[in-house]
Parts: C-alpha cells; structure tokens; sequence
C-alpha cells in the first residue's frame, strides 16, 4: 500500500471525508488479509470520527497495552481475565490525542506482555517483518511498528522498557521515540513500571517533525545554540557491516567518540545483568497472583523471563541497584556538557526466527540498557545497509521536550 504522510492524510481527511474513511478501511483489512491477527489486535476504524484539532485527521494505532474505552486489553495474551474485560476509560495517551482530533483506528500486536524483543508470539503469531521475507519486525511493539514501515498508518505508538520501541523501528526502517518512565503511561498494563515508557514511531523525519511539534504544542523554542553530542561506538558488539554503516553516518554527522568511551563499555554487561534482574522482579510482582493458575496459557519464554526473578541472590539485586546508579551517575555528568549521544541500536538488521537466539537479545540489552536504567529518553533514526535492510543509532537526551529531538532530526537531515 502507498504510504501517506502525517500531512496528507490530514489533508484528505478535509477534503474528501468519505475517502479518507475508505482508504482507512482498506489500509486496515489489506494488513489483516497479509498478517492474520499477527499486527493487528484490534481494528476500531467503523467507531473512527473525525475530531477536531492540530492533528485532525490522522489515524493511528495503540500498542495493545494501553486501554481504549469498550475494548479488552489483551497485552497480546490469552489470559481469560483480559480477554474477557472491557475498558471503562482509555488511556492517557488515547484522551490526549482526542483532543488534538486524531482517531485511533486499531489496537496492535506485540511480543506477550511486552516481554520480549523479537515480535515473537506463539498465540497470535510471530510479527512479520513488512518487507523481508521470513524475518522478523522486533519488539516487544511489533505490530506498531509493522503498521507503520507498512504504509498501513502513518503513526502508532508503542512502549520501550529495554528497546522496544528502538529495536523494531532499527529493524523495520522507521523513526521511534522513547520518552520517561511514567510520562503518559496511565491505562498502560505495566511490565516492569520503573522503566516502562511510551513513545511512538513514524516513517519518515517530517513525520517525526509534525508528531513532536503536535505533541507539544510548539511549546518550546529552538535550540539557539549549536547542538552538541558525541558518537559511542563499540566494535565488538556489533557485526562488521552495522560498525561500517553506523561509523559512516557518525562521520557524515562530524560526530567525535567520548572520551570516557572506557567506562561506559566497560559498564554494558553489568548494565544488562543489572536490567534483568530489575525488570524480572518487577515483573514477577505484578504476574504472581497469576502465574500459579495460569502458568500454562504464558509464552514459555516469557513466563521463564519472569521466573527468573526467584534465582536472584540478595548481592544480585544490591549489584544491580549499583550499577543503576553509576550509569545514572555517568550520564548526569555527561548531560553537563553534552545534548545527546549517539550510540548504535543492534548488533544488526532483522533476523529470521530461527536466528532470534538469546545470544541477540543479551547483546542488544546492552546496548540499550544504559539509556533504560537512566530513565532517559531516545529517538532512533533508521541506517540502511542496503534496500531494505536496516539498523539504528540512538540518539539519548535528558528531559521530556522536544527541542533537542528537533534539532537532531534537523541534523541529521542536513547531512
């Protein structure tokens, strides 16, 4: 299907309402009819109306953790307890963009519990890459970021705990942007609270652009100074062809490596122990009133992740809280100085399914656990290897605005 843009479907939406809502229809069966139930939990486009405000006439999705009024939130379970309850009120997110007059049109896929990185789920379907064939979209929002690298919507959002909004907009070719743990994330069912975030993806800068400005009403100024950030960029883990793709765009972007480049490699593996242990017991917290009388009906890798927290020793959790607080410590000083640093995604593109061992997943965290671990936000913007295989850089910010994010996005388009 022929993507539009943020723009254009706002404009569509004023010229030609019918049409707008016949090509919503189409775009939504046509992704069911290529993916089963794998992306889409959910189509909403019969209940769709147009609202009124800056973002009228955009469609989007919701990653289907997050509660609209009328509707199950399954969290792409089989759970009887959530497939059998409806929403009284939608979430944070949802009443937000009402009032900025976008529709939400459908509810999406993801790996169970958003327990996952992959865009594995044996219930309803493992998410499909949108473009290479047999491989997989990433995860845990999945079906979020299928939808959009599809032409399918031109905006979903999602939730990123330890990259899940960074990971499958890096493998499908999109933009994603993470935000805070606990910013707009009320109606969203929790994985791991300390670190969930929300945040959204959208095929192209512009869109990414329009989002923001929406989002924020244009609340911020500019950046009157020259943006200022360094690249990190470790070799060993990731393969040879993502080192040469992401060194190249550090360079085309003037991008120097940290100085305490040292440090901060030598901190990822124990910001990775330090994340599972954390996100497992959080975890753990919030399933165990079920697991006893449902432990059948988990995705067994999921349900093993949340078991884990029982093997943790009191000196694991104590390590753990440590290694939180340097790299918190780490990137406070470096934030003194600095508006981002860009860090790569992924060890590499898209994998198939038989390819998405543990080994993937452990040296992706790495990656992406500093930035978790720290509460801060990210926006990723995609790198191509080749057409259309795709990895990412992770530019990491400090606070909840848009100022930065823009100004990289301008950077990076000048480029």
């Amino acid at each position: 299907m022929k993507p539009l843009s943020i723009t254009q479907w706002r404009a569509l939406a004023a010229t030609d309402p019918a049409e707008w809502k016949h090509l919503l229809a189409d775009n939504l069966a046509k992704c069911i009819e290529n993916t089963g139930r794998s992306v889409l939990s959910a189509s909403i486009v019969d209940a769709c109306e147009l609202g009124e405000g800056v973002l009228s006439g955009v469609p989007y999705a919701v990653k289907d953790l997050f509660d609209v009024a009328g509707l199950a939130t399954h969290n792409s379970s089989i759970l009887p307890g959530l497939l059998e309850h409806r929403a009284e009120a939608s979430a944070e997110i949802v009443t937000h963009m009402l009032k900025m007059g976008a529709s939400c049109a459908a509810k999406t896929q993801m790996n169970e519990f958003a327990y996952g990185l992959s865009g594995e789920n044996p219930h309803y379907g493992d998410c499909a890459h949108p473009h290479l064939e047999n491989c997989l979209s990433g995860g845990s929002s999945s079906g979020s970021a299928h939808a959009v690298a599809a032409g399918c919507l031109p905006l979903a959002f999602g939730t990123d705990t330890g990259g899940s909004i960074r990971l499958p907009a890096a493998w499908c070719g999109i933009y994603g942007i993470r935000w805070k743990p606990h910013y707009f994330m009320g109606g969203g069912f929790p994985l791991a609270p300390s670190f969930d975030s929300m945040g959204w993806f959208t095929q192209t800068s512009e869109d990414m652009r329009v989002m923001l400005n929406a989002w924020f009403e244009k609340s911020a100024q500019p950046l009157d100074r020259p943006l200022k950030g360094k690249c990190f960029l470790p070799r060993d883990l990731v393969l040879p062809e993502t080192y040469d793709a992401v060194d190249r765009y550090f360079q085309n972007l003037e991008l120097t490596p940290i100085k305490q480049f040292d440090e901060l490699r030598a901190s990822l593996p124990d910001c990775q122990k330090a994340f599972n242990v954390l996100q497992s017991r959080e975890a753990y917290d919030i399933h165990e009133p079920w697991l006893d009388k449902y432990a059948a009906l988990y995705d067994p890798q999921v349900r093993a992740r949340i078991l884990r927290a029982l093997e943790w020793t009191p000196e694991d959790v104590e390590q753990a809280g440590r290694s939180t607080e340097k790299v918190s410590q780490w990137f406070d000083s470096y934030f003194e100085t600095h508006d981002f640093l860009a860090m790569p995604v992924c060890p590499s593109a898209s994998v198939p399914v038989g390819e998405a061992k543990p080994e993937l997943r452990e040296q992706t965290l790495q990656l992406t656990t500093p930035a978790s671990l720290a509460g801060l936000p990210a926006l990723t913007i995609p790198v191509w290897l080749d057409s259309p295989r795709s990895v990412g850089i992770q530019f990491i910010f400090k606070e909840i605005s848009p100022v930065v994010p823009l100004a990289i996005l301008e950077l990076c388009e000048n480029t």
